[in-house]
């Protein structure tokens, strides 16, 4: 979900959507040779739906901040000291498909517009997860999903798997694979937390809808082509996924060499009645900057840097646990190595967060919802001496630093007003921004309206 700015690479994609498009070809022939096509037999479909659906939701975000202490002026990437207000409204249009032999297509469109707080930078902790990098006061639609996901059945118990977003209601075997092709949201299959992930009725901040030092693969929509399968077994499942990264990084054109450069994502998730855990592993693979070349010169803008063939990646823990009905807590820690700069997501290298998450069944108000969280970030040793120099990061800096971690700490009320819609007040509270103990601290107070239909 980064790139303050990027050009489309027309060829990149054509690249990309011809082997996606040849790869699905190929698979669709073979089980119309073999037969296997069949929209009109056992595909474990619950009840008598249509083979399709047609889903559209609207979020609206306003956030605001006023002035705060600095010691110094603003520098290129600080986050304001004066007041700001920012905006983002974003359309999002999804069509499915059930294809029959539990195999399914999705696709996803969305259109957006807004303002960014400070130009989308200044913090390792930004504020809005609908925000993207680049942004402008002018709606752009662009295809956001594209995907063929199959479910295939190796027995165990049957268990039914509810309608949801890019998902059917279907009879499942608690011994499955499940694999999916195309365009695709890499947190819709690592690092999911049923009280803090990317969603539209929770946090606000992106260090609560993932790790903030999970620097996964994504272009500046968050978005990339790639592929994830899946091992269920019965209280375990293992993930695996292979994706492509930007060309440059937190930039739109992704790269086409997936045999080159890739991120690649390994996942173990053991559960029981009452929560999970998992531990996620990835790797990134592309073109970075290293920050130990430059540490002894000043003024450096990392972005303006050459780049070279580089590794970056790392691990962490993911923990949900049910305290009683409609009470749970959350828990991330995530390291990540952190002598190359970052490749898609935050300026973080290790992350912390927690939290609690009550819902508004508690006291009679089952529509709404009470969100309570705190994260701590870190940047490595190299970074911060590359920041200490007076140098740019790509998204931070402010030209001098003395440093501390970011925290921050973020509380939400949802009130649901009727099915499909609800309204959310936010506030933010982040300490240090961008690692900057004579920065801050800053309060930023949000309103999001959220409409499904």
């Amino acid at each position: 979900m980064g790139g303050r700015v990027g050009n489309l690479a027309p060829l990149g994609w054509v690249r990309l959507f011809g082997r996606f498009l040849c790869l699905t070809l190929c698979f669709l022939a073979i089980q119309a040779h073999a037969g296997l096509w069949d929209l009109t037999g056992d595909d474990g479909r619950e009840g008598s739906s249509p083979p399709w659906v047609v889903q559209g939701d609207e979020t609206f975000i306003d956030q605001y901040h006023g002035s705060f202490p600095s010691a110094r002026p603003n520098g290129p990437n600080s986050f304001s000291s004066n007041p700001e207000n920012s905006f983002s409204n974003i359309f999002g249009l999804q069509l499915g498909f059930d294809l029959g032999n539990q195999g399914e297509f999705w696709f996803r469109s969305e259109t957006i517009r807004g303002i960014p707080l400070s130009n989308a930078g200044g913090l390792g902790a930004l504020t809005n997860n609908d925000m993207q990098r680049y942004m402008t006061n002018t709606f752009v639609t662009y295809l956001a999903l594209g995907f063929y996901t199959r479910v295939v059945n190796f027995g165990g118990e049957s268990e039914s798997l509810p309608m949801a977003s890019h998902q059917f209601d279907r009879a499942v075997d608690s011994h499955r694979l499940t694999w999916t092709i195309g365009k695709v949201d890499v947190l819709s299959y690592f690092d999911g937390n049923a009280y803090a992930h990317k969603s539209d009725d929770q946090f606000l901040n992106w260090c609560f809808m993932t790790s903030c030092a999970y620097d996964y693969a994504a272009d500046s929509r968050g978005y990339t082509w790639g592929a994830s399968s899946e091992l269920t077994w019965d209280r375990w499942s293992a993930r695996f996924g292979w994706f492509a990264m930007p060309v440059l990084p937190n930039q739109l054109a992704l790269d086409p060499a997936m045999g080159e450069h890739f991120g690649v994502n390994g996942e173990i998730e053991r559960r029981w009645d009452t929560g999970a855990l998992k531990l996620l592993m990835y790797q990134g693979r592309m073109q970075l900057a290293n920050f130990g070349s430059y540490l002894n010169q000043t003024g450096i803008f990392i972005a303006n840097q050459p780049r070279y063939n580089a590794i970056r990646g790392g691990g962490g823990l993911n923990l949900q646990q049910a305290l009683s009905p409609g009470v749970g807590l959350f828990a991330r820690a995530f390291w990540t190595g952190g002598s190359n700069e970052s490749m898609a997501f935050t300026e973080v290298d290790r992350s912390f967060s927690a939290g609690l998450s009550l819902d508004g069944q508690n006291w009679g108000r089952s529509r709404d919802g009470i969100g309570l969280g705190w994260a701590l970030n870190q940047i490595s040793g190299a970074r911060q001496a590359f920041l200490t120099a007076g140098n740019y990061d790509l998204f931070i800096g402010d030209g001098y630093l003395m440093y501390a971690p970011e925290y921050v700490l973020e509380t939400y009320y949802k009130w649901g007003i009727v099915e499909g819609v609800h309204l959310t007040a936010d506030w933010q509270h982040i300490g240090n921004p961008a690692y900057n103990q004579l920065r801050g601290p800053v309060d930023v107070y949000g309103l999001r309206l959220h409409i499904d239909f």
